[in-house]
């Protein structure tokens, strides 16, 4: 009779886990919308450690990279002019930033006020962030 009752209690922990994933994997449409590995190109106009870049005014810095199956890529920057600075992801698992990115191509520009980003669903420069005010 005890392993009667140890067999049942593990069939419904195996049905309450498996339902349980699939209440979160119904709660998201990443899985839908997203394809499981994304091919994306990032560039950055005027760090895997990408080092260190110092780019002049019409100065662009690009690369390429494939999105990882865990959707936990990341990439951020650290921009810096004379009286300004920020620290700013550039890169993440957001499906905003992916539908802003046409899914395959973020450009961020470092322009007088902020860092905009390219928004290709409506064809214009979006502000992201502005200038934190010190070096």
């Amino acid at each position: 009779m005890n392993n009667i009752k140890t067999f049942l209690l593990a069939i419904y922990l195996a049905l309450l886990l498996t339902c349980h994933d699939r209440v979160l994997a119904s709660s998201t449409t990443r899985d839908i919308i997203v394809p499981k590995i994304s091919d994306w190109q990032i560039t950055v106009v005027n760090d895997d450690d990408l080092g260190k870049q110092n780019l002049r005014l019409g100065d662009r810095f690009s690369w390429n990279f494939g999105e990882n199956m865990l959707h936990s890529t990341l990439f951020w920057c650290y921009f810096s002019k004379d009286d300004g600075h920020m620290n700013v992801k550039v890169f993440w698992d957001d499906v905003i930033l992916f539908h802003r990115c046409g899914w395959e191509n973020c450009v961020w520009t470092a322009k007088t006020d902020g860092l905009y980003l390219w928004n290709s669903a409506i064809g214009e420069d979006l502000l992201v962030e502005k200038w934190e005010a010190g070096w």
